[in-house]
């Protein structure tokens, strides 16, 4: 496969590298134990063996098509294996009961396509094949991009090499003109992976890289000649190095890298000067800052928690010749921006103003200053592994009093945590949309902050008459103003596939919900209760996360691992979000699935003056829904007064006024 010629971004999560480049690219790669994922580009003039890896039996968790990209055995057993240890069918992959959204594929199965119904490629030199010994992969590994060829360096300074290339499970060597290398942890680091670190160059050396797939194919890499300058030199910045003025967000990592020459070892030590005090610097201290890293080194970092960085910064660099020689570097500054302030519709207006640029599977920054935004916590979204190289992360939902919402997401922190639900915060992040979710991207504890408001008792919407716009219109009205909105939907069955084509009910996996992992179901409502266009079998997607996660005291264990997926509820509550332009239910307790019968016992009270009725309250039944209808005859002429939901954890108190003016009110009530 060539790369077409517009842009077209896989994500990789096969090699843990941070370099741009072409790797082997494909669903199901499990392959890492460093699980990055890292966004690359195929590479232009280089030919990719494509691969349909395709079951059809209809009792697998793969059945259908799968695209692999340069796939080899432990793909293949990876994808299967993967799957088995995570609940079930994960919805990234492609499976031959899927139905493509494009109108121009409307109707046809990936199954004879071959590839994502939400994502759109030029895809040629396909092989299809029931198993992988029928795949004959005959193509050499080849590179993507390597280092610069000819380097100049001093004696005592670090020297990097790397190579990018495109293969099946490939392995590296590197070599020097001495032989091949080996990692000793300190002068020769990364011999056998793509990136190769030698901390202490002393002479002209020529390095080169051997790659080779799992076929036993080598290619060589291109030499790289390091040229090392080994005349006393004192430190010096090149002209490269220049002042900069930087202006950030607050809760953002500001870096500053001035790197200086002469030969080694250097030694660098970073001043800094508050806007208050300017001209009058300190010597950063290691540790003596937990925001501040990198104090000497050439580059430093600084995360600013808060406003206390403003300010100048410099560095000096020294070595130890000619009695000590020290270089001083450009004077830095360093502005933070307060953030915008903007409620939860706001919010979903700078999502509806860009809507024609959102698109599956990407990030589009919505302004690139900070928002600061408050609401009561309505749901979690997930959590990730602390000990993972990401450094683990929350999401969860915030909305306000009218149900507008927004999902925030808390990255890269060691410890995954959220407020409880119905506390009052103030979240500050970048907002963005991510797989067309609405999101708030905030990157500390900081940033998100618990008011002293007393909690509130959630009235979700009621989202029955919107259910046929909610399942079929990905990024239409109601998926950009309800998106983070908790919602109920009454009379819930539930399936295991989107073609609703099971017994109602049964699952082809398991029938509880998976321990410490996530659980993907649907789910449908008769169609007498989906106002008009009236539509048969229309199916949303049911996620339910489940994982534990830690916080600050230890381990919370999740409350639905192991309890049965209900065949059907009498009402469902979770927030409406977007993933892929596909609209999900993501419930947060298990109340949220109520499957015991409503009882109708509510209970009307009136009050009024001179013996007419003004208002009229009902109190239902707690996880139940009730529908309040008025007529001044007992035969004819009802219409709808009110509804009223009981959500957990409490019931609800609902009061509406009479406008009937006659003689005589009758009124009924039903569920839901």
């Amino acid at each position: 496969m060539t790369k077409p010629a517009t842009a077209f971004a896989i994500y990789d999560t096969y090699k843990g590298t941070s370099l741009p480049g072409t790797y082997r690219l494909g669903i199901g790669n499990f392959g890492s134990s460093a699980y990055n994922v890292y966004p690359l580009d195929l590479s232009t003039g280089i030919t990719y063996t494509v691969v349909i890896a395709y079951d059809s039996d209809q009792g697998s968790p793969i059945v259908g098509a799968n695209l692999m990209i340069n796939p080899s055995y432990l793909d293949f057993t990876n994808l299967i294996e993967g799957i088995g240890a995570n609940a079930g069918v994960a919805p990234d992959y492609v499976f031959g009961t899927d139905i493509t959204q494009s109108t121009n594929l409307l109707g046809s199965y990936p199954t004879y396509i071959g590839f994502s119904p939400y994502a759109t490629a030029n895809i040629s030199n396909v092989l299809t094949a029931t198993d992988f010994t029928n795949v004959i992969s005959a193509s050499l590994p080849v590179f993507g991009s390597q280092s610069t060829q000819y380097n100049t360096n001093y004696s005592g300074n670090p020297a990097t090499f790397y190579v990018t290339a495109s293969g099946v499970d490939l392995t590296y060597q590197w070599y020097d003109l001495g032989g091949a290398l080996t990692d000793d942890g300190v002068n020769i680091v990364g011999s056998t992976n793509n990136i190769l670190n030698v901390s202490n160059v002393v002479a002209n050396d020529t390095y080169y890289v051997v790659v080779s797939d799992v076929y036993g194919n080598q290619i060589t890499s291109s030499n790289f000649y390091e040229t090392v300058i080994t005349t006393p030199t004192a430190p010096f910045f090149p002209p490269n190095v220049v002042v900069v003025n930087a202006t950030n967000n607050v809760f953002a990592t500001n870096i500053f890298n001035d790197v200086a020459l002469g030969t080694g070892p250097l030694y660098y030590q970073w001043y800094y000067a508050p806007t208050n005090t300017p001209g009058v610097f300190t010597a950063l201290s290691p540790g003596a800052d937990p925001f501040i890293t990198g104090v000497n080194t050439p580059k430093l970092n600084v995360y600013l928690g808060s406003f206390a960085y403003v300010g100048q910064y410099f560095v000096t660099v020294s070595n130890s010749l000619f009695g000590g020689s020290v270089a001083v570097g450009p004077t830095n500054t360093l502005t933070e921006l307060s953030p915008l302030s903007a409620n939860m519709l706001q919010l979903h207006q700078f999502m509806i103003a860009q809507k024609g640029s959102i698109k599956n599977s990407s990030t589009l920054i919505l302004n690139t200053n900070n928002f600061v935004c408050s609401g009561y916590v309505s749901g979690y979204a997930g959590f990730g592994n602390p000990s993972s190289s990401g450094g683990g992360y929350s999401e969860f939902f915030i909305q306000d009093t009218n149900g507008y919402g927004v999902e925030v997401y808390l990255a890269t922190h060691g410890d995954t945590n959220t407020p409880p639900i119905g506390t009052y915060v103030t979240c500050t992040g970048e907002l963005e949309v991510y797989n067309t979710g609405l999101e708030l991207y905030t990157t500390a504890f900081g940033a998100i902050v618990t008011n002293p408001a007393p909690p509130v008792t959630f009235r979700p919407l009621l989202a029955n008459s919107i259910f046929n716009d909610l399942v079929t219109n990905g990024l239409g009205t109601n998926a950009l103003t309800l998106q983070g909105s908790l919602i109920t939907l009454t009379n819930v069955v539930f399936y295991s596939n989107a073609k609703l084509t099971n017994t109602p009910g049964t699952f082809n996996s398991a029938a509880n919900f998976y321990s410490n992992s996530y659980t993907t179901a649907y789910f449908t409502v008769p169609q007498s209760i989906i106002t008009s266009p009236v539509a048969t079998n229309y199916s949303m997607e049911l996620y339910q996360f489940g994982y534990n996660y830690t916080n600050f005291t230890g381990i919370t264990y999740s409350a639905f691992g192991g309890h049965p997926i209900p065949g059907k509820a009498y009402q469902l509550t979770g927030v409406y979000y977007e993933y892929n332009s596909a609209p999900e239910i993501l419930p947060s307790r298990l109340e949220d699935y109520v499957t015991n019968a409503p009882v109708v016992t509510p209970v009307l009270t009136r009050t009024g003056t001179g013996g007419r009725i003004s208002t009229i309250t009902l109190t239902p039944q707690v996880g139940s829904t009730y529908s309040v209808s008025g007529s001044t005859n007992l035969l004819s002429g009802w219409t709808s007064k009110t509804a009223a939901l009981g959500y957990y954890p409490t019931n609800m108190t609902v009061t509406f006024v009479e406008t009937n003016t006659a003689s005589a009110g009758f009124y009924k009530v039903s569920s839901p």
